[in-house]
């Protein structure tokens, strides 16, 4: 059987592998720490948790404070690409990593279909 984040990399590999312009996924726990991912060797992993934490943060108070809601998501675009964070239930977050050339409404369509996943993964091993 595989175990939690055996089920989490496969999902995240398959997140990958749906496009091209998906250059790497994460799945960050709102404390700042990886608890699966597919990032490419040049990406600090730690990095990413690190950042990805300090924008969910903000993400979730400019949404809590200006628009009375829950964040469901937040991206970053660069000249280089998207960085996009979805939330995955309340305690941890999916960070994905574009080309400039991403077509996000199918990058998104994709994030969703695999937060679902992810989230039946974690509900699982709860």
């Amino acid at each position: 059987m595989a175990s939690r984040t055996e089920k989490m990399q496969d999902i995240l590999r398959g997140l990958r592998g749906a496009s091209p312009d998906i250059i790497g996924a994460a799945v960050v726990s709102i404390d700042g720490f990886i608890v699966a991912s597919v990032l490419p060797a040049e990406v600090d992993e730690e990095l990413v948790s690190g950042m990805a934490a300090a924008m969910l943060g903000v993400g979730e108070r400019i949404s809590s404070e200006l628009m009375a809601s829950v964040m469901e998501q937040v991206y970053v675009r660069s000249e280089k690409g998207y960085v996009v964070l979805n939330a995955v239930g309340a305690d941890s977050v999916l960070v994905v990593l574009t080309t400039k050339d991403a077509k996000l409404g199918l990058v998104f369509i994709e994030v969703k279909r695999r937060c679902v996943e992810l989230g039946k993964a974690i509900a699982a091993s709860a």
